[in-house]
């Protein structure tokens, strides 16, 4: 039986960055959402969105309303919020899976797809690390295999 430690540490370290980077998404998406919920937060973000506009130099017209603005936040914490639910479900499952080695392959597509989600949840810079790491497991997962007793 072959140990699978490398796949399980780097799958560890993997969901704790990954849990950081998409929980912190997460939690600032919904503060934000919070704060834009009520009339002065709406009004002071309009104010200052369009006043940080203006400083920039850019046109009005070239760039989303605050309103605009606000709606995407909302929806990006709602979607980060599924990405960390099915990138946690994901990793345990596949942490499952590779513990006594039972399942590698199956658990090498839990981590990958966990990778990707992460990766991609994560803002591609955020979520590089603990992406890279996921798909890391995944290959080791898939390349390792038993070795036969009968070759020896």
């Amino acid at each position: 039986m072959i140990k699978r430690t490398a796949e399980v540490v780097l799958a560890v370290i993997g969901m704790l960055l990954g849990l950081v980077t998409l929980v912190g998404f997460t939690v600032i998406g919904f503060i934000l959402d919070k704060a834009g919920s009520t009339k002065e937060g709406i009004a002071s973000f309009t104010r200052s969105y369009y006043q940080s506009l203006e400083e920039s130099g850019i046109s009005v017209a070239d760039v989303p309303s605050a309103k605009q603005v606000l709606d995407m936040v909302h929806t990006y914490a709602v979607l980060a919020l599924i990405a960390t639910i099915i990138f946690t479900i994901m990793l345990i499952i596949g942490l499952i899976f590779i513990t006594g080695n039972k399942k590698p392959v199956l658990a090498g597509f839990m981590f990958l797809i966990a990778g990707i989600i992460v990766t991609i949840g994560g803002f591609v810079v955020a979520g590089f690390v603990p992406g890279l790491l996921l798909v890391i497991a995944a290959i080791l997962s898939f390349v390792r295999k038993p070795k036969d007793p009968f070759m020896a």
